[in-house]
This record gives structure tokens, sequence and C-alpha cells, in this order.
């Protein structure tokens, strides 16, 4: 009760705006006594009760999402199981002449991981339990196989695969590693990793330990997780590859502190480590909270660069609130919740993006309409259009110039040449978009197209039929918004 009152006070005045902020987390401190870096004990339950199962007649949404399942377990994870694009022979779809995507496979392997956990949770079905258990197996290989403690891989498979195109290739290769010797003998990966790729990694793996009911799965990922998050600690969290050098991100040489927070939580919550706990009240402090709330202003840039980090904030804030929501002081998750929902959120919303747009109604400021309710329209009329299996790549030609509006800040840029070559060298790609998203049909192909920029207004995409995508983006959107109820039984059905 004192929670629900506590959190009551704080949706107010994250409204009133920070002054407001600042006061009430003095008057929570003194009425309450509950400073805004507490951690709850652990553990803390943060599943959701599900439907109870009927036979209904399986509708539209349910049978697409089963025949994207079907085409992941026949085609999408060869070799050890890691996520990958592949190249057909032909349009039959027999055959496949090669397997694409190595670079991104971890970030994808572990947002299938985490369409597989939703799916168990729902359904119970045994071949969802079996897609998790390979699934893992396949994200601790690219956590061991480089034989650097805490060093996650991009990419791991035999050097027999379609994907290894030989030792000269693999030398001149700077993200390459071929193993000679140990257990992963006859092995290779792909380095250079990234916070996105680790992002992809703690989703699926936190994930899946909360819906697996598999002891030795279990320890898989808590051993794992408590060796990434520990060697992210003592490097003051920055990622050190292979060689001792580390990767330098976009944002600066170690994760932003949202990132730190989450992997932190899904490490509190499923180990329940003292130590984990006392870095998450370092950071659950008002001048962090002060910095990050600055920082989020800077997201605005992604929708005119870089689009898919608004992919990676929203999957990162997910898993944050709705552990934030068992574990933080109420003025600390409302204050995240405010962050996510009035910076992060809004360039994004109503764009056509059935993925932002079910992690908004989740955790964000989200009152349902029971009459009429605009964002589960656009969510349905979404997974509606997005394409059966197998999702094949397109072409689109231009937009016809009749059917959008010029986004002004872009149609700006494109009259001062200089600042335009500038942001060039800055590697700021500023090309002229539209003011509305596209529906989903007529946004440009992708291996993951709820990264894409829905605004693109020029020709994207390949006609190419017999390069197929794995459908994940379908897949975790579904059972995300199938295990929150955004969908009715009747439309999970």
């Amino acid at each position: 009760y004192q929670r629900r009152v506590h959190g009551i006070i704080y949706n107010y005045m994250i409204i009133s705006g920070m002054r407001d902020i600042f006061f009430a987390i003095i008057f929570a401190d003194l009425v309450f006594g509950v400073p805004l870096n507490y951690v709850a004990d652990w553990p803390q339950y943060s599943l959701e009760e599900q439907f109870d199962k009927n036979d209904d007649p399986k509708g539209p949404l349910r049978l697409k999402a089963e025949a994207y399942d079907r085409w992941n377990d026949k085609y999408h994870r060869p070799y050890y199981g890691s996520v990958l694009d592949v190249i057909f022979t032909d349009t039959t779809y027999t055959k496949a002449h090669d397997y694409i995507r190595t670079g991104d496979s971890c970030i994808w392997t572990g947002t299938y991981l985490g369409s597989q956990a939703f799916r168990y949770l729902v359904t119970k079905d045994p071949g969802a339990k079996v897609n998790i258990i390979k699934t893992v197996h396949a994200l601790d290989g690219h956590l061991h196989v480089t034989n650097t403690t805490g060093y996650i891989a991009r990419y791991w498979g035999p050097q027999t695969s379609l994907t290894y195109k030989g030792d000269e290739w693999c030398k001149n290769k700077d993200s390459c590693r071929k193993v000679t010797s140990g257990k992963y003998a006859s092995d290779y990966w792909e380095g250079l990793s990234t916070k996105d790729q680790y992002q992809g990694w703690f989703f699926g793996m936190g994930l899946a330990f909360e819906a697996i009911d598999d002891d030795d799965t279990k320890r898989t990922i808590a051993s794992d997780i408590v060796e990434v998050v520990d060697t992210l600690i003592k490097n003051n969290w920055i990622i050190i590859n292979d060689k001792g050098e580390y990767q330098y991100l976009s944002s600066g040489p170690r994760p932003s502190l949202i990132y730190q927070l989450t992997w932190l939580s899904i490490a509190y919550h499923i180990t329940g480590y003292p130590r984990y706990k006392e870095e998450l009240e370092d950071r659950l402090v008002e001048s962090k909270f002060f910095s990050e709330e600055l920082n989020s202003y800077s997201a605005y840039l992604n929708m005119y660069h870089q689009y898919y980090g608004n992919n990676l904030a929203h999957t990162t804030w997910y898993n944050l609130l709705r552990l934030g929501k068992v574990y933080f002081s109420p003025a600390a998750y409302q204050r995240l919740k405010g962050i996510f929902s009035n910076r992060i959120h809004p360039k994004v919303e109503f764009t056509h993006n059935p993925w932002f747009n079910s992690i908004f109604m989740i955790q964000g400021d989200y009152t349902p309409n029971p009459e009429k309710d605009p964002r589960k329209e656009e969510l349905l009329q979404d997974l509606s259009d997005f394409r059966p299996a197998p999702n094949f790549a397109y072409y689109l030609g231009d937009r016809d110039p009749k059917s959008y509006e010029l986004d002004q800040t872009t149609s700006w840029v494109q009259y001062f040449p200089r600042l335009k070559d500038i942001l060039s060298i800055l590697k700021f790609d500023c090309k002229p978009q539209s003011t509305k998203a596209f529906p989903i049909r007529l946004q440009c192909y992708s291996e993951f197209m709820f990264q894409n920029n829905p605004f693109e207004i020029g020709k994207c995409g390949h006609d190419m039929k017999n390069w197929v995508a794995p459908g994940h983006d379908y897949l975790i959107t579904y059972w995300l918004a199938s295990y929150h109820k955004l969908l009715k039984q009747s439309q999970q059905q």
C-alpha cells in the first residue's frame, strides 16, 4: 500500500517538473523513510499471470507466429543455434546457399530467445522449451568460445560451415578468430563486439531464466551472467576484447547508466548477490539521475542518425522498468518511467512500430481506452500488415512525393552544403525524410524491421526472394504482446 501511494505522489510530481521532483524526493525520504537509491531485498516476483488455455480456433496472428517459429527451427539457426539470415539456392526454399548477417547474430539470437521465453510463458509449448535450451547453449558459446573472461562474441560456428570462407579470409577479416585448440578447436568466432550485442545477449538470457523450468539451463544462464557482469564491474564497465583493447562505442568507451542499471538488475534478480545490490544503490543517486535526464535529450538525434538506437533503447528500457517496478524505490522507478515516457518514446510513437508501441503500453505512462484505443488499433493493424513467412527480401522504389510531406529539419540541412559536408564527415546521415511514418508495407526490408527508419522516402531493399530474414521481429512483438495481454485471448488464438 505504501509503495502504491508513494508511486501516485511521484507520478504527479514528475508531471509538474524537475523542481517538484527534487522536493518530492526530500518529502518521500522524510515521510516514508525510503531513499531514492533504495533497492528491495531479493527475491521479488516479476512474472504475470496468463489466460487459462482454451480450444478456440487459431486466428491469423497466431498462425503467422507459428509459421515464423517453424521457419526459425528449420532454417535460421544452423550449426550451434545462433540466428542468421539465409540465402537459398532458389525460391523453392529447400537448400541454403549461404548464411549471412553473422555480425549482428548475437543481438538477434538474444531477441529470438526472448520471443521463445514469452511463447513458453504463454503456451507451455514443449517446442518453445526446446528452443530456449538450444538458444541458451548458443549464447553460452558466444561467451566461452572467445577464451576471454566475460567477453561475448558476435557469432560462433564451425570452420566447416557455410559462414566460414577459409583461413585466408579469416586472416584478412579484423573480427574473425580461428580456434585451433581446446574445447572449441575447429570452430571460429567473430569479435569486435559492442554494447549492441551485449544488450541482446542480456535481454534473451534474463527472460529465459525466468521462463524456463530446467535447472541445468538456469545454472548455465546464472553462471554466464555473473561472469559477464563481474568482468564489466572489474573493467569499470569498459568492454575489453580478446586483445586487451577496449571496444569504442558511439556513446563513449562504456555503456551508459541505463545499460548498467539494466544488466545489474538482471544479475541481481537472477542471483540475489549483495554486491549487485550495492552496485545498484551506488547508481540510483540524484547526480546520476540528473546526468541521465540530460543525456536522454540526445536520443532525439536517433530520428535522423543511427535509427537503430531507438530499438536498443526500447529493448533496454523494457527490462529496466520491468525489474525496477519490483526492486527500486517508487521515487526511482517513477523517475525512470518518466524519462522513458517523456524523453525516449515520444519521438517514435505512432510510427507503425508495434515493437516500440507494445513496450510503451507495457512500461510507459499509458492508460487503456476501453472504447477506442488508437495504440491498440495501430498494434493490431501493424501485426496484421507484417508479411507472412518466408520473410524474403523486397525492393521499394522512391515513395510517391504526393504521399508525404518533407520533414523540415532534414529539408533545412539540404540548403546548407557546408553543414551537410560537416555532418557527412561526422558520419551523421541526415537524408530528407517524411514527417509521418509510412505503414509497414511501405517500410524498407531488414533483418529486424523495427529498427528501420519508417520515415525513409528513397529507394531501398533488394529484389531477392531467395534472401530470407528470420522474422524474429514479428515473433518478439507478437509473443510479448500476448504475454502482457495487449492482445485479447481470442486475438492470441
